[in-house]
This record gives C-alpha cells, structure tokens and sequence, in this order.
C-alpha cells in the first residue's frame, strides 16, 4: 500500500525539495501526519528525501 500526500507550501534545502500543490509517493498506508516523520519519498529533484520535521508541511490525501 501506498500513501499520497501533498506539500502545503514550497519547501526548500539546498534547492525546491518540495512545491506547493505538488503530491508526493509514501510507501506503507500513513494515517496521520506524524506518521510521516520518518518516512522518506522522491524530492522534485529526484533524490530521496526524509520528511522529518517537515511533516507538518505536508497533508495525506484519502484514500480513492
């Protein structure tokens, strides 16, 4: 199962990680978002990325 979730804002380290509006691949179902912690995903710069404390930034869309 995977989960989707969506950036609530531009996010930036070193470059645009994340864009607002943007959705984003989380392996494993996340029910809440500080579950996405310690869950990493692709970036838009195609590298893996931590959330980590940028869970906060990020929505989990439901499940279709």
């Amino acid at each position: 199962m995977k989960t989707i979730i969506k950036a609530k804002k531009d996010l930036f380290n070193g470059g645009k990680c994340f864009t607002k509006g943007e959705k984003y691949t989380i392996e494993g179902e996340i029910k809440t978002e500080a579950g996405l912690m310690e869950k990493m995903t692709t970036n838009n710069q195609g590298e893996a990325h931590l959330i980590g404390s940028w869970w906060r930034n990020f929505e989990i869309l439901p499940f279709l």
